[in-house]
């Protein structure tokens, strides 16, 4: 199911929930009645919580202008997971 929006004339914007490419060009306006063109806009796709989803972008905006500066190494509490060298490796420069 989608959702799709009309504009009407008179009332303004409204929504009718319809099968996915089964909405009408025009839909009647459920206060007055009358025709309603249909409003092409952006899908709204939010996937998982709304508020991680709210949470991640402020932090994206914040770290725009204030980006976090790492002054320490973090806690060694996690194992640290062991790298083998492969001899296509040992042939790229090091830092």
């Amino acid at each position: 199911m989608a959702l799709y929006e009309y504009n009407c004339r008179t009332h303004g914007a409204f929504e009718i929930l319809r099968r996915l490419g089964e909405a009408p060009p025009e839909a009647a306006c459920p206060v007055c009645g009358s025709a309603a063109a249909r409003v092409i806009c952006a899908p709204s796709l939010v996937i998982g919580r709304r508020a991680a989803l709210f949470t991640a972008i402020d932090g994206a905006q914040k770290s725009r202008h204030e980006p976090e500066v790492v002054t320490s190494l973090p806690p060694s509490g996690a194992p640290r997971r062991q790298l083998r060298m492969t001899p296509e490796l040992w042939k790229l420069p090091r830092p």
